[in-house]
């Protein structure tokens, strides 16, 4: 009676997709796109809301990509070892979406919340939950499946995992940097606290729908984590190597394990080994590719958005890649690579690393070449030894200005500006300028300058008013407008035309420097248009200088530095061909890796191949430190050329590798399941949407 209620259950289970997966898939979408917008943007809001230089944002946000990838370790041992994979992803996600909550928070300026301490802390939080997500939410769907009846099932829902995460990043990555940049909210011109709050909303979404099917789950118990097997087998044959226990001088310094291990894992210990010696360059390809999040995301607020009718923010940039890599993936497996094997070209997926590898470096020569460009377009900063003057003229007259030791002889149109960026000076230093003028007093005034710095001067009937200008760009990216005035008996506004409302009101004197949306705007006195067609451009500083003159107001725009003008089309060579190298290097060497590895070691290999980019956001972190002082085509072109040399090493090591196969092995493969090779598929498209 038994066997025939085995027969008639097997039925069922063969041609029945598990509807329980869709809930663990919808998951596994939450936590992706959660994940891929917050990370999206975050650059940019360490440098331009926590005050960090372009270095320190980019250190900040590799050392969270480095506990990125060694947290699923850690949440995989703990998975298998103890609470198993339901509990570990319930528990880290709480701690995953309140991370998130608390970085939102303390985005909102009214707060006074201590931003840098709540902001690495909410982070800190944030990678510990992926750390219970990412290694288990797949690996516990495909637990929900009864094999090998299933087969053919379990292959479909990798493949639907596989489009979920790419459509999960891919929304992400174009909505958050809208959330950012298109909504302000708490009187600044952007919405952080927004854009980082969303996706804690849909952080908590995700338990409400995890936890929602919590007793149809298939559960298996913890059974013990193979890493740990191999961590403590290496740290045995490394401990007896030292304590000279090794009997047979010529046998290998792990056949000392034998008196724990059983001589097939240990064999298996030493392939997995062999392979990873040969991968010591892949952290150098990692330390590359990980910084399309960051330093050329940096690299893209500097330049002009503007393609034709649409306008792509510096942070939406990052999309360019996985769309590429989605193209790639398929044409070079149908039509590439078969193509290149006829002419006996890129035969031994060794080839494909090293040519992988090659562009990636060749990707950051692109990327320095367009840093030099960029550079003709920055605004020349006070230099040491020097100060920056500038004098406005609010009068409804020209002014004379006039110094004999600097030979200063110069006559400044009403509502116009007098420029001087090579004054010599040393510390605080005075000069003494003489006025002149139809509608002043003439008079000398001293003008304090300082060294470094850029000093300006407002002149506004006999009144000098003394402020210090900042040149260089927003670190938002926004376009940067400073409001100088005289006496005002209205109400005026900077109104910008396409949002239609008030971007400022405009009082007498001189106004802090303000960030302001990209867009066209007018001057507004008593609802009278006194200047229209003001265009603000991202990167640009300006002053408007407003008057009364004849009865009548009016106003003058004034460029201090100028704005973006080098389109972000110039990256595109760069992410093209990183998009190319990604799919040479990191997807052949993930596939390679897994079919040389032996089975017993596919979670090692998993485990290390985390700890690789790890090392390689380290890498970076190092670097940023030791080249604080060099400017940033420097530094890409020292990273080419680690890259060149670490492929160069590779060279030598591969042509000694063998691809080598026992009998035993080959049958195994034979039999390995589909499923297994689209699982570890899925491993790489993660990491790869990142």
């Amino acid at each position: 009676m038994e066997s025939h209620g085995i027969v008639d259950s097997r039925p069922k289970v063969r041609n029945r997709f598990p509807r329980i997966v869709i809930i663990i898939i919808l998951t596994e979408f939450c936590e992706r796109f959660s994940f891929s917008g917050m990370r999206a943007f975050l650059t940019l809001y360490l440098r331009s809301k926590l005050g960090y230089t372009d270095e320190g944002a980019t250190e900040t946000y590799h050392v969270f990509s480095t506990f990125v990838y060694v947290f699923p370790i850690i949440g995989g041992i703990l998975a298998d070892n103890w609470l198993g994979k339901f509990r570990t992803i319930l528990y880290l996600m709480f701690v995953y979406a309140a991370g998130n909550i608390l970085v939102a928070v303390t985005a909102i300026p009214q707060l006074n919340l201590p931003g840098r301490l709540c902001t690495l802390l909410g982070l800190f939080m944030i990678t510990i939950g992926t750390g219970g997500i990412k290694p288990c939410v797949s690996s516990f769907g495909g637990e929900q499946f009864v094999l090998p009846e299933q087969e053919k099932h379990l292959a479909i829902y990798f493949s639907i995992l596989y489009f979920t995460l790419c459509v999960g990043s891919l929304i992400a990555k174009t909505v958050s940097p809208i959330l950012r940049s298109e909504v302000h909210c708490f009187g600044d011109k952007d919405c952080y606290s927004l854009a980082f709050g969303a996706p804690g909303l849909v952080v908590i979404a995700s338990i409400i729908i995890f936890v929602s099917a919590k007793g149809k789950y298939v559960m298996k118990k913890p059974a013990g984590n193979i890493i740990m097997d191999f961590i403590m087998c290496v740290a045995l044959g490394i401990k007896n190597t030292i304590m000279k226990k090794k009997k047979d001088k010529s046998a290998h310094w792990l056949d000392s394990a034998q008196e724990k291990y059983d001589q097939r894992f240990i064999r298996d210990v030493k392939k997995t080994l062999s392979i990873l010696t040969l991968f010591t360059v892949i952290p150098v390809f990692w330390a590359l590719l990980d910084q399309m999040g960051s330093r050329w995301t940096l690299q893209a607020t500097k330049m002009d958005g503007r393609l034709g009718f649409i306008t792509i923010k510096p942070d939406q940039l990052q999309v360019v890649a996985p769309i590429c890599i989605l193209i790639f993936i398929p044409l070079t497996q149908k039509y590439v690579y078969p193509y290149l094997e006829r002419r006996n070209m890129l035969k031994n997926p060794l080839h494909k690393l090293t040519v992988g590898g090659i562009l990636a470096g060749v990707a950051f020569i692109a990327s320095a070449l367009v840093e030099i460009y960029i550079k003709t377009t920055y605004p020349e900063l006070p230099q040491t030894g020097f100060s920056q003057l500038r004098i406005f003229n609010g009068n409804p007259c020209s002014i004379s200005i006039q110094n004999d030791q600097h030979n200063i002889i110069y006559t400044v149109p009403s509502l116009s500006h007098y420029t001087n960026k090579h004054i010599p000076v040393k510390g605080m230093e005075n000069m003494t300028i003489s006025f002149g003028g139809n509608c002043i007093k003439p008079r000398d005034e001293m003008l304090w300058l300082e060294e470094n710095s850029a000093v300006s001067f407002y002149i506004s009937g006999n009144q000098i008013k003394r402020f210090m200008e900042n040149v260089d760009k927003s670190k938002s990216g926004l376009p940067v407008v400073r409001f100088l005035s005289s006496e005002l008996n209205a109400s005026a506004l900077f109104f910008n035309e396409r949002r239609n409302e008030i971007e400022a009101v405009i009082n007498s004197g001189v106004s802090k420097q303000t960030d302001v949306f990209a867009s066209d705007y007018s001057l507004r006195v008593n609802n009278d248009i006194i200047m229209s067609d003001i265009s603000m451009t991202n990167g640009g500083v300006y002053a408007i200088v407003l008057d009364r003159i004849d009865a009548a107001y009016k106003a003058k725009l004034i460029v201090i530095s100028e704005p973006n003008s080098i389109t972000m089309a110039l990256l595109l060579p760069q992410f093209l061909i990183m998009s190319i190298a990604e799919v040479l290097f990191a997807v052949t060497g993930n596939e390679f890796s897994f079919k040389e590895s032996p089975e017993s070691m596919k979670a090692v290999m998993t485990a290390v191949f985390l700890l690789t980019e790890a090392i390689g956001n380290v890498i970076i972190i190092v670097i940023t430190r030791l080249f604080t002082n060099y400017k940033q085509e420097t530094q890409s072109f020292f990273y080419s050329g680690l890259m060149f040399a670490s492929i160069l090493v590779f060279h030598f090591l591969s042509r000694r590798y063998e691809f080598t196969e026992t009998e035993e092995d080959h049958v195994e493969k034979k039999c390995r399941s589909n499923s297994e090779v689209l699982y570890q598929q899925v491993k790489q498209i993660e990491d790869l949407l990142e």
